[in-house]
């Protein structure tokens, strides 16, 4: 998964989709209650993903057209928050607000896009929800959790700016406010998370320590346990030592077979291994790279021998393909896509922990069959017949996911290299719905029109040779071919 070296980045870690703390509503399904994954999903396909969760949030409660109103303008607001516009999303809060000031579940709609705002490190923005909850909402239940996300919320951005002095200062503050809160355990975890991110184990660790003082009868004990064990493997990783990192990845599979964040907790420390052999390739150091993606296949390996019915199984074998994909192994790669895409039917219905593994791993096995193609290690036209195959899934199978736009384009081209004029004329224009016209890039107008003019469609081939010509093309010989061909339709006409 092609992603820069950033674990510990504010900007990698607010699009991550997933993250490493149990969500406490008990609406949710029993997936979505339990940490998976926290830290692993791409930062550029998050959103899609975000939104699905979103779903899930209000689809246990919508009976009436106002709550999926109220739903809708809700992932609207997530989008933007995912893409980084928060001035967007403060407006459309406040539009929310107004419109739907009489929905009795608003207060709930207000205080989980705080929490969305949490998981994307939009901290100043969930401060803002908090506060409008509070003051709107004095009398609701969720003002009590939602003084608690204000105190939370400042520790965590403090931790994020590298403001660690008054992060404790702050931290020790909401533990004297809050002590007998029943989310403290919760917020205690998030805020050790953050730690982690920025790689300060000793301070997470801290933390984690405390969470079991205080909370030793918690459902957070557990995750305290191994999240202690997690940061000495993850801070052997960072100081390379390796030979107390085997032993340390050791004491997690044999100490910690039972305890239901090991799946998390092996994504991630595989997800170290291979962020570091990203660095080092983008880096100019190719060979470094190498061993790194080893060891990461070694540690998804021994999780997915040890836990093979785990629902992160498929992301880990999805992680497996991207290791050997970056490692020029690309059969092997595809074997790992299709395990991901394909192994795991129980999951098939699952709709934000699995779906992104499975549009990942069928987009992927049809670019390292590219791979395969231009390496000549495979028949072109066999290499073709399973790109398509495979870019036809996400198209149809995974029609919303963030590649599809991309996904419709390649296909264009590919039917367009076979004469298959029909389809490049489908697979375009189906592109050409997701993405303005003005920001559309002239091959696609060259190629929609030379299809539509194959197809005798004089009317369509001279519409897209004229938004060609139009376009700021670099290629002057095709802008004067498109030219002299308008010319022949109009004077034939």
């Amino acid at each position: 998964m092609n992603t820069n070296n950033a674990q510990n980045s504010v900007g990698a870690r607010k699009r991550n989709l997933f993250k490493s703390y149990s969500l406490p509503n008990p609406k949710l399904p029993t997936f979505l209650r339990i940490p998976f994954g926290g830290t692993s999903m791409l930062n550029k396909y998050s959103i899609i993903c975000l939104v699905s969760l979103s779903i899930i949030l209000w689809g246990t409660t919508i009976t009436c057209s106002a709550e999926t109103s109220l739903m809708e303008a809700q992932k609207n607001i997530c989008n933007l928050l995912d893409a980084g516009n928060v001035d967007a999303a403060k407006i459309s809060t406040n539009k929310l607000i107004e419109e739907q000031s009489n929905n009795k579940d608003l207060p709930e709609a207000l205080y989980w896009t705080m929490r969305h705002c949490e998981w994307t490190s939009q901290y100043d923005e969930a401060k803002r929800l908090c506060q409008l909850l509070i003051q709107k909402y004095p009398d609701n239940p969720l003002t009590d959790k939602a003084q608690l996300s204000i105190a939370r919320s400042n520790v965590m951005s403090l931790v994020m700016s590298g403001d660690y002095d008054l992060a404790r200062m702050n931290y020790d503050k909401l533990i004297g406010d809050f002590s007998n809160h029943p989310d403290l355990a919760e917020s205690l975890y998030m805020i050790a998370e953050r730690y982690e991110w920025q790689r300060r184990f000793e301070e997470q660790k801290l933390i984690y320590r405390e969470m079991l003082q205080r909370h030793a009868e918690s459902p957070y004990a557990s995750k305290a346990q191994i999240g202690i064990a997690r940061s000495d493997t993850l801070s052997f990783i960072a100081s390379q030592d390796y030979e107390q990192f085997e032993k340390a990845i050791d004491k997690l599979f044999i100490n910690f077979t039972d305890n239901t964040d090991l799946p998390q907790t092996a994504i991630i420390v595989g997800e170290w291994f291979y962020k570091d052999g990203l660095s080092k390739r983008k880096s100019g150091f190719a060979n470094e790279a190498k061993p790194l993606y080893e060891k990461a296949l070694t540690v998804w390996s021994r999780f997915v021998n040890v836990l093979p019915d785990s629902n992160l199984a498929p992301e880990a074998y999805c992680w497996m393909g991207d290791c050997c994909f970056e490692l020029g192994r690309y059969k092997e790669a595809i074997e790992y896509y299709k395990k991901s895409s394909d192994g795991y039917p129980q999951f098939a219905t699952l709709s934000g922990i699995d779906t992104v593994h499975r549009w990942r791993s069928v987009y992927m096995t049809g670019q390292t069959f590219q791979k395969l193609k231009e390496s000549s290690d495979i028949n072109s036209t066999e290499a073709d017949i399973a790109i398509i195959e495979a870019y036809e899934r996400v198209t149809r199978d995974y029609k919303s996911c963030p590649v599809a736009k991309d996904t419709w384009r390649e296909l264009g081209k590919l039917y367009a290299e076979g004469n298959n004029w029909q389809d490049t004329i489908r697979c375009f224009e189906a592109y050409l719905k997701l993405v303005p016209k003005e920001r559309c890039p002239s091959e696609v107008f060259y190629e929609l029109a030379k299809a539509y003019d194959k197809s005798e469609n004089i009317v369509s081939a001279k519409i897209y040779y004229n938004l060609f010509i139009g376009s700021n093309v670099s290629n002057d010989h095709r802008r004067v071919e498109c030219k002299n061909r308008v010319s022949e339709i109009s004077m034939a006409n």
